[in-house]
């Protein structure tokens, strides 16, 4: 099992996770580090869709997170393939860490 921690840093879409090779994805943690309410769009992008953080590719859109929230993403696991990525965006920078847990398949 790996573990990846992301900064969002900008309000841009951020690459939070690129698959290398088939992976599971077991959780997403998304962590409000601040006293502000963030909203934060969720993104899973086929490796063969040239159109990136488009609303087609949105599993998460808007959702809120309040101060010092963590959201957890366990219910459904993704499997993803080689180059597949997991982008996230907030409204607000620098107050959200996104952690996402995988594992080879």
């Amino acid at each position: 099992m790996a573990l990846t921690n992301t900064r969002l840093t900008t309000t841009d879409p951020t690459t939070v996770f690129d698959a290398v090779g088939a992976q599971a994805i077991t959780v997403i943690y998304l962590c409000n580090t601040t006293a502000s309410v963030v909203l934060v769009n969720v993104f899973v992008i086929n490796s063969s869709d040239s159109t990136g953080s488009a609303y087609s590719n949105m599993v998460y859109s808007q959702l809120e997170l309040t101060a010092n929230e963590t959201y957890v993403i366990s219910t459904e696991k993704l499997i993803l393939s080689d180059n597949d990525l997991i982008e996230v965006e907030a409204n607000i920078a620098d107050c959200v860490t996104v952690t996402v847990s995988s594992i080879n398949v």
